[in-house]
């Protein structure tokens, strides 16, 4: 039967699909029996498929029509235990365990098809000698390729010669057999093609007397990479240890190479420096091709994994987890550069404390310190105080912004565990911030993105078992809005039938001008038996003061089934001045502006001088303004256009908002210059407003001033090539092969040109449209904000580059028509209905 479309396309697809599996994920055994030699099979998928679309160029439909298959789960065991003893002493009662997947079947278009996982392998233990040479184990292997089947012998060695023990694994031969295509192949229908197979590893041990140690050399052939680690100690006085990583393929399959290298050479006892002070170790770090993970060290201060780069312990032993965390610390990037110092430094004999410190500097990027502080009192084998603290730092240039972060890792006083981190932000950039937190933030503190896991609360555990447990937790933070600090602390003891619990904690909120704080108080504790709730006693508890005090809260008791309730509001004391001496606001603003630093030039956008200054005396060559050029005047004591409160933690007492104006002069404002200020140093802000908001907005600062009519209105430009002819009359005029087309200033071309019938022409109208042929644009605008409507958020006034402007606008609104108050609210100018 033949169908065909009266007009269109028709096109589609149908499958059929049976998957077989058990419900308990236990797999089926094909071929065997249950633990010895068999064949399982976790799933078998069998499809039917067929897609066709209709052509009509030649008037039919064409298709591809596909049967297959997939085994996943699969695995093959087969166990020589139970084989002959002539067998079984051949292959050392060798057993192969394997796991592989494999799809296969037909399709109409590409014929058949076969794709696995798998690689079988066996090993079998040998014991030949050949001189100092011993062969230790003989490994068979069988591989699914995409171009055929791999099958690889390979031999474990091991050697001596005198003092010096080697072992390499794995060295031997790889054999790939695929199918001829369209030719005989050197094994009739088969190529077959084989190649050295490369060790997967090399060990070796000394033990010389004068220097004993070892180390092992290890190839990943499917990534590419070498890498390494060797431990020396030398006469009991200096241990020489080596790190290594060669990678010969980058992660994105380039050719090309990256080179990492740890080195140190540590002295056990010590080189003494004075003062009790000793030098236990220097070393260093280089990469070539390697570049650096800040989030990677970040989150490897909280788990000892630093540990890995300033001087690791056992390296041999510890090689896979240290070669683990370079990888995760240091990937290989093409064109960057690692050169890392390190130095470790004890005090006292024996040492009591010691700091690993290293400085690595990527080039070209940013520069990171790590660390590692060890204190054990009064002996570091009978240590009473043990602490550790690791610790890592940023320097982030492009970010423009500094960060800290520190853990305590592994530390106790006797068997008391002491936990937590510390986390410090420093940014300078067009978001300026700055953070401190030992421990945590209040709960209600929402921290501005941080490039370090939030700090963990510094914890005390004095009791922890299963019948008794009493924790004391806490944390201090300042940001540039608040200051926060809380504690809480938790006990239980009890058994199955009888068991006691109740805990105490508070947070703080601390404002100091006016000075006044709100502190939260919770607490609570109960007494179960079985399981079911005794007695029970809570409280919950906000203070706030101290002008006046304010006590506010609820309290219950439960006895069994019944609960007494009780809510209180109490307040007493008066009304007190809290309040800092003011401070003049006007002087304080004149004097930022008086300063030299606070104002510079701004050059014609797009072009040179194109005027020669005469020598300048010392008096005169402070500012220099071209005629075009714009003056700016910007200050960082006052935020100007908008409500002032107070400086920092004293109340303004001249003025509540600060205006810079041009008084004429023969110069025009351009625009307003901004700076990022804390808002919370110049307004009262209620707490909910110095948690959620911003810590830094960008507020007017200052002017940008021109000559009056004199001001290019343009700072974009195209480049465009400008010239013109220059002929020079008279005896030092240039030979005729001398080019006079001289490049004419882009700046003054536009200014000159300006709407004149040339920039209007057809022809300059065609050129435009090819440099720029799109009106739409993609344009990323900085945050904003506007006075909207409560209900449909609908706006109510003009966009302000700040929370602050806009929060000033809506002031002014509602004390023009109070009747507005509830109607009108700020929200960010992305959220407005238009």
């Amino acid at each position: 039967m033949l169908i065909r479309p009266a007009a269109g396309q028709v096109s589609g697809d149908a499958s059929l699909v049976w998957t077989g599996a058990r419900s308990d994920g236990a797999p089926y055994t094909v071929v065997g029996v249950a633990g010895g030699s068999r064949v399982d099979v976790g799933q078998l998928r069998v499809a039917l498929q067929s897609r066709f679309a209709w052509n009509p160029a030649v008037g039919r439909a064409e298709g591809d029509l596909t049967v297959s298959g997939s085994i996943a789960g699969g695995r093959v065991v087969v166990d020589l235990r139970s084989a002959d003893a002539f067998i079984g002493g051949l292959l050392g009662g060798a057993r192969i365990d394997s796991g592989f997947a494999v799809d296969f079947g037909y399709s109409s278009a590409h014929g058949v098809f076969f794709q696995g996982a798998s690689q079988p392998a066996v090993q079998i233990p040998v014991h030949v000698s050949a001189g100092p040479v011993d062969v230790t184990a003989l490994t068979l292997s069988v591989g699914l390729e995409p171009s055929g089947i791999s099958v690889s012998a390979a031999v474990d060695i091991k050697g001596s010669l005198g003092p010096l023990q080697a072992a390499v694994q794995q060295i031997g031969f790889t054999a790939l057999f695929q199918a001829a295509s369209g030719r005989p192949g050197n094994l009739g229908p088969l190529d077959a093609g084989f190649g050295f197979k490369p060790p997967a590893g090399a060990g070796i041990a000394l033990d010389a007397g004068v220097v004993t140690g070892g180390g092992f050399v290890g190839y990943d052939p499917g990534a590419g990479e070498y890498s390494g680690v060797l431990e020396l100690e030398l006469l009991g006085f200096m241990a020489v240890k080596a790190i290594g990583l060669i990678t010969t393929r980058m992660p994105d399959g380039s050719t090309g190479y990256s080179l990492l290298l740890v080195l140190s050479a540590e002295f056990p006892g010590g080189l003494q420096l004075g003062y009790g002070f000793t030098l236990l170790a220097v070393g260093g770090l280089i990469g070539v091709n390697r570049g650096m993970r800040q989030d990677a060290i970040m989150a490897g201060v909280r788990t000892g994994a630093i540990e890995s780069v300033m001087f690791p312990r056992d390296v041999v032993a510890n090689a896979p987890r240290i070669l683990s965390d370079l990888r995760s610390f240091f990937p290989p990037q093409n064109g960057t550069f690692l050169v890392g110092p390190m130095a470790k430094l004890g005090w006292g004999t024996p040492t009591l404390v010691s700091v690993s410190l290293g400085v690595i500097i990527e080039i070209p990027g940013n520069v990171a310190i790590l660390g590692v502080l060890k204190a054990a009192l009064p002996t570091q084998d009978e240590a009473i105080l043990l602490l550790q603290v690791n610790f890592a730092g940023v320097l982030e240039f492009d970010k423009k912004r500094l960060y800290l972060s520190a853990s305590l890792y592994d530390s106790r006083i006797l068997t008391i565990t002491i936990a937590g981190d510390l986390g410090l932000l420093v940014a300078w950039g067009d978001q300026p911030d700055f953070v401190l937190s030992v421990g945590g933030f209040h709960p209600a503190f929402r921290p501005p993105p941080l490039p370090f896991p939030v700090p963990r609360r510094i914890s005390v555990d004095i009791l922890n078992n299963g019948v008794e447990r009493i924790s004391v937790d806490g944390y201090f933070a300042v940001t540039s809005n608040t200051a926060q600090f809380g504690a809480h602390a938790e006990l239980f003891f009890g058994f199955s039938a009888l068991s006691v619990e109740g805990h105490v904690g508070f947070d703080a909120l601390f404002q100091f001008s006016p000075f006044r704080f709100v502190i939260g108080i919770s607490a609570g504790v109960s007494v179960k038996v079985f399981g079911v709730g005794l007695f029970s006693v809570s409280l919950e508890l906000t203070l706030s003061g101290p002008a006046p005090w304010e006590a506010k809260g609820s309290a219950s008791i439960s006895l069994l089934f019944f609960s007494i309730p009780v809510d209180f509001d109490v307040t007493w004391g008066g009304n007190r001045d809290t309040l800092a001496p003011p401070v003049q606001v006007l002087p304080l603003l004149a004097a930022e502006l008086a300063k030299p630093q606070s104002w510079r030039t701004r050059a014609p956008a797009g072009g040179g001088p194109l005027v020669n200054l005469r020598p300048l005396a010392a008096a005169e060559a402070d500012i220099v303004l071209h005629p075009l050029g714009t003056l700016v005047a910007r200050q960082r004591a006052v935020p100007l256009d908008i409500r002032v409160d107070k400086i920092g933690s004293e109340r303004a007492a001249d003025v509540s908002q600060c205006q810079v104006t041009v008084d004429g002069a023969g110069l025009v404002k351009v625009s307003d210059t901004t700076d990022m200020f804390a808002l919370a140093q110049y307004q009262d802000l209620s707490d909910a407003q110095k948690l959620s908001l911003p810590s830094f907005e960008p507020e007017h600062a200052g002017l940008e001033l021109a000559a009056d009519g004199a001001a290019i209105a343009s700072s974009r430009a195209v480049r465009r090539s400008a010239r013109y002819e220059q002929i020079i009359i008279g005896p030092d005029a240039p030979a005729p092969s001398v080019s006079r087309l001289v490049p004419y200033n882009p700046t003054l071309f536009r200014h000159f040109l300006g709407g004149a019938s040339i920039a209007r022409s057809p022809l300059a109208q065609a050129q435009r449209t090819l440099r720029q042929p799109f009106t739409d644009r993609v344009a990323v605008l900085p945050e904003s904000y506007i006075v909207a409507s409560s209900r449909d958020n609908t706006p109510a006034g003009p966009v302000f580059g700040s929370h602050a402007q806009a929060r000033a606008h809506l002031g002014s609104l509602l004390a023009a028509d109070p009747n507005r108050v509830g109607q009108l609210h700020v929200i960010p100018a992305t959220e407005v209905v238009t």
